[in-house]
């Protein structure tokens, strides 16, 4: 196996032992977390609708969390809009979170709240994940 593909494999590794810890805190805080086996990650063999060549998206990294009827989209990866240039970017280790009702990609995107918490996690950015989601939670009520 080239170096290459063996960095990928790590790098998912660990987003996805970050995914988890994660998972674990907001269930010590009473969230509901989806235990299926394929939530949190993309499809490895992810096509586009079949318009595009097989891609690996399992480095793509989130978690679904609800709590008191809320449900909170928490990206490993934040979405970006830079107001200046109109780009879009996807912030890689950055948390993004996204409150919703119904899901809706295209809000996803534009509403997801980019946070300043960057992987891997500590207890301080523990701490700030519970405050930006609050914020958030306070906004839908």
């Amino acid at each position: 196996m080239d170096i290459f593909t063996e960095t990928f494999i790590r790098l998912e590794e660990l987003r996805e032992e970050e995914r988890m810890g994660i998972v674990k805190h907001l269930a010590s805080k009473g969230f509901k977390v989806s235990k299926n086996p394929r939530a949190g990650k993309g499809k490895e063999n992810y096509t586009s609708g079949g318009t595009i060549a097989e891609y690996n998206l399992s480095n793509w990294k989130y978690i679904d969390a609800s709590i008191n009827n809320h449900k909170v989209f928490i990206s490993l990866q934040a979405f970006d809009k830079d107001p200046n240039s109109k780009n879009h970017h996807v912030l890689e280790n950055r948390l993004g979170i996204y409150v919703y009702d119904k899901y809706d990609p295209e809000k996803a995107f534009s509403e997801m709240v980019t946070t300043d918490i960057d992987l891997p996690m500590n207890d301080e950015k523990f701490r700030m994940l519970d405050i930006a989601i609050d914020m958030q939670l306070r906004k839908v009520v």
